[in-house]
């Protein structure tokens, strides 16, 4: 189960921490900006993560003569595109309450990562990040300009981790 775990976080890694870390700085430095654009940013990511889901299944179809699950995943992750481009306005008006889950989400991922490698000292950013997320949950439009340039920190922080998790796991794979 652990390897499997282990992959999956390695399989995108430095894709997602280039995400967040561009995000984050975009988000920082002009919230309102990024914060009307947001549903098109979110409908670039689905597609980019759609096509490669795609482009992975194609190759093991390729390799195997069968198709593999990252077909059904890509084409998951572009019917998605789909429906974020058509609601973006709406899809901004809850944006903070989806920013909060998928911090907390985020952040519960990295505290079962740091607490299966041993890495205690991360357990404490974990936790940090998990208050984060459901201040962002729970008090999603007071002051919002100012949770969202939060929010871009703390995309810039995880993109961190993402970087430093992606090391840490392809040494233990080295090993």
């Amino acid at each position: 189960m652990f390897e499997t775990i282990k992959q999956n976080i390695q399989k995108y890694a430095l894709l997602r921490a280039a995400v967040y870390i561009i995000s984050g700085i975009a988000i920082v430095l002009n919230p309102s900006a990024v914060f009307h654009f947001i549903g098109y940013l979110i409908t670039a990511y689905l597609v980019l993560l759609g096509v490669l889901n795609l482009f992975e299944a194609y190759r093991f179809k390729r390799k195997t003569g069968s198709w593999s699950i990252g077909l059904f995943s890509g084409l998951f992750f572009l019917i998605c595109a789909l429906i974020v481009y058509a609601f973006a306005p709406a899809i901004v008006s809850i944006l903070p309450i989806l920013l909060g889950l998928a911090v907390i989400i985020n952040s519960l991922f990295q505290l079962f990562f740091s607490m299966n490698t041993k890495a205690k000292s991360w357990s404490v950013y974990s936790i940090l990040l998990l208050i984060g997320g459901f201040v962002l949950l729970f008090n999603p439009f007071k002051s919002l300009m100012v949770l969202f340039q939060i929010f871009g920190f703390i995309l810039i922080f995880m993109g961190i981790q993402e970087i430093i998790n992606f090391i840490r796991v392809r040494k233990m794979t080295i090993r």
